[in-house]
């Protein structure tokens, strides 16, 4: 054997002899990217949570309701009794108003809950006025 080989057969041996056997494994380290992915966006998902839940319940706290002490703003309506033969039509022609016919053939409809344009003799219809 030649001096070159006796030194990387050494060398060899060496390597071989200061390799542990069973290396434990290592440890699993995170990046910053990693942290920023495993701590930083639950946080952040969290954090904008309690914002909307801040900003959804004082919406509600200044939306409330209030009670006014003035008049009522309902309709003006008169109040008739059907007789025998009348229609809607004939009742809104009637009508002292400045509405055309068909709409306040709807309005009376909506105003008096009718589902259907028959009407029955001895009926009571409440009728908008201008």
């Amino acid at each position: 054997m030649t001096a070159t080989a006796a030194i990387e057969t050494s060398i060899d041996t060496q390597a071989v002899v200061s390799a542990p056997s069973s290396a434990p494994a290592a440890a699993v380290q995170l990046t910053r990217r990693g942290r920023l992915l495993l701590l930083g966006l639950p946080a952040l998902l969290l954090a904008a949570g309690l914002l909307a839940a801040l900003l959804f319940s004082a919406g509600s706290l200044l939306n409330q309701a209030q009670a006014t002490t003035a008049a009522d703003h309902g309709v003006q309506a008169e109040q008739i009794t059907v007789a025998e033969g009348e229609t809607l039509w004939s009742i809104a022609s009637a009508a002292d108003s400045d509405t055309e016919v068909q709409q306040l053939i709807t309005q009376i409809a909506e105003l008096n809950g009718l589902d259907s344009a028959q009407l029955q003799p001895g009926q009571v219809l409440h009728i908008p006025v201008d």
